[in-house]
């Protein structure tokens, strides 16, 4: 399994350089990267500089202003969703191969879902000739698998969900359970702890055990919420080798230095 870490989680005052240095020291394996549809051609050149200097590829990219589109004035709408859809077509042409769009959806409100739906296809849509992953990602205390219902109404093999285990316990949801029945729709797992459990206190080896029994072939992605930037990033990837979720590429069966 590929191991990655979002830039955007680390809240300290490392820089971008900085974090990117800290993740290819760590022997990480990706990059995720926010951009947002505003400055996303800027954002797109810093980070393939920064992947370029530090021989770390960006394998995936959020677009977190999807999660608003139920909200907005309805005339609005398409051109946020057009604005949004040439950002992930940008987030491809970095070599992004995933691109997360997080939807708060409610069962009480199934309009929210009917907007989700027709954005999600429409970025699909976009998309297609680079063959990117669109993947939902539950936000806000919505519920797994109310984000796998809605993806799963988009009639696309490329439409994924993005799993966060620490969401699930905003949500009051189980992880374990909702990630065994949900694995085949997963198109990439965030790994973070919940409201008042470390990522240390998560239930990690069962996680190992549920991915590998599932046969995932995915990554995951660390989101660090911490003022030690640094060392809890460092924490965070001793924890999951100590818990067989992740290992250096040199340390990983039939791995051979160049």
């Amino acid at each position: 399994m590929l191991l990655g870490a979002g830039t955007d989680t680390i809240t300290d005052a490392y820089t971008q350089d900085q974090k990117f240095a800290e993740f290819r020291r760590l022997g990480l394996d990706f990059a995720e990267v926010p951009l947002h549809s505003a400055e996303a051609a800027e954002q797109v050149e810093l980070f393939r500089e920064l992947s370029a200097r530090h021989g770390l590829p960006i394998a995936s990219a959020v677009v977190a202003e999807f999660v608003r589109l139920p909200d907005l004035p309805e005339q609005v709408r398409p051109e946020a969703v057009r604005r949004i859809a040439a950002t992930a077509v940008l987030a491809a042409g970095l070599g992004c191969d995933l691109v997360l769009v997080p939807v708060r959806v409610k069962p009480e409100e199934p309009a929210r879902a009917e907007v989700y739906a027709k954005a999600f296809a429409d970025v699909l849509a976009a998309t297609a000739e680079h063959g990117t992953l669109i993947a939902a990602e539950f936000v806000g205390g919505a519920l797994p698998r109310d984000a796998a219902e809605l993806v799963a109404t988009v009639d696309d093999p490329r439409a994924r969900l993005f799993f966060d285990i620490g969401n699930c316990l905003y949500a009051g949801a189980d992880p374990l359970t909702d990630l065994r029945d949900l694995l085949p729709l997963v198109g990439q797992v965030h790994l973070k702890g919940g409201p008042d459990t470390p990522l240390a206190a998560m239930p990690l080896r069962e996680l190992a055990a549920v991915l590998a029994d599932g046969g995932y072939t995915g990554r995951c992605a660390l989101e660090i919420e911490s003022p030690q930037g640094r060392s809890s990033v460092r924490d965070a990837v001793s924890v999951l080798r100590m818990h067989g979720l992740w290992q250096p590429a040199e340390g990983r069966e039939g791995h051979r230095a160049a």
